[in-house]
């Protein structure tokens, strides 16, 4: 029976992703590590908890706090200081003369056209504005695989692309165009581009082409071909076979089995994938921690190297 491995040393019941096994379902729920935890917070660990200074101690801060010369270097203003200050204060103009709101939108709009200039913001608008020419020169893998052209209804430069969705009106197949927004522009680009894209963060025009399209949100390369050793009921018949076979009791500690262990790695020897005489019973934390986490474990095997 496994033991708390938190320090309570009490029966354990859960075992988290790092194999340790713990009274609770969290870590933090065991009564040693609250104990620890509730310490921490009051300070006990720091070593001068519960310490207190001593009778000459206070009496060295007390006088250091005799001689120290205060802020205002212990002056005060007299009262009639104080009114004089208010009587200024009270005659002085305020800077907006009372009012709220004292420019007017034809002052405001000539100060804006002081602070940039038309000619600037033209400047400024040109640089940042993305265009075909720009999207060729700096994105040329983007430019090969994705087809773009200026919107003819508009005079500015709105790019336009096909619709990813081949059902679509808008899509390549029907010859169709639309205007993605900019952030969907930028994550295309991204996902071609970068080291980290992963060909992904296609053009739809709408949601509803989006949940339509079968590339959408896909993890997998669906025409993959999966090698498969076995069916699922071939495999269910091959269990219950080697735990009848092994009175239902693991191998290494005795306890219930619920697994059944291959020998041979299934993915180097396919041929005993189904072979009980090559197989044993053994429960779950067993079959992981002495069955795959050997020197022959299908991981070790395949990153050896043989020279």
């Amino acid at each position: 029976m496994p033991l708390c491995e938190y320090g309570c040393g009490q029966e354990a019941k859960h075992q988290f992703n790092n194999r340790k096994w713990c009274c609770s379902e969290h870590w933090a729920s065991c009564s040693m590590k609250r104990e620890l935890l509730k310490r921490k917070m009051k300070g006990e660990n720091n070593p001068m908890y519960g310490k207190k200074h001593t009778e000459v101690a206070k009496k060295i801060q007390s006088e250091k706090g005799k001689n120290r010369i205060p802020w205002n270097k212990g002056k005060h203003r007299s009262s009639e200081t104080k009114e004089s200050i208010r009587k200024k204060l009270k005659g002085r103009e305020p800077w907006n003369k009372g009012k709220i709101g004292i420019y007017s939108k034809m002052t405001l709009k000539k100060m804006r056209n002081k602070i940039v200039s038309k000619e600037t913001r033209k400047k400024l608008k040109d640089a940042f504005t993305l265009t075909i020419e720009k999207i060729h020169e700096r994105y040329p893998f983007f430019s090969k695989i994705e087809e773009m052209r200026y919107n003819p209804d508009k005079p500015e430069k709105e790019i336009q692309v096909h619709c990813k969705n081949y059902n679509c009106e808008n899509s390549k197949e029907k010859g169709g165009w639309f205007t993605p927004s900019y952030i969907g522009l930028y994550e295309r680009i991204r996902s071609l581009e970068k080291d980290y894209g992963n060909d992904g963060s296609y053009f739809y025009c709408c949601e509803k082409c989006k949940n339509e399209c079968p590339l959408y949100g896909l993890q997998s390369d669906p025409f993959k071909v999966i090698r498969q050793y076995y069916t699922k009921n071939e495999h269910q018949q091959f269990r219950e076979y080697v735990l009848n076979r092994d009175n239902y009791k693991c191998q290494y500690c005795g306890e219930k089995a619920e697994h059944a262990h291959h020998e041979r790695p299934q993915k180097l020897e396919p041929f005993y994938a189904l072979d009980p005489d090559f197989a044993w019973s053994c429960c779950k934390k067993c079959h992981y921690e002495k069955g795959h986490r050997d020197e022959c474990s299908t991981g070790n095997l395949a990153n050896t190297m043989c020279i």
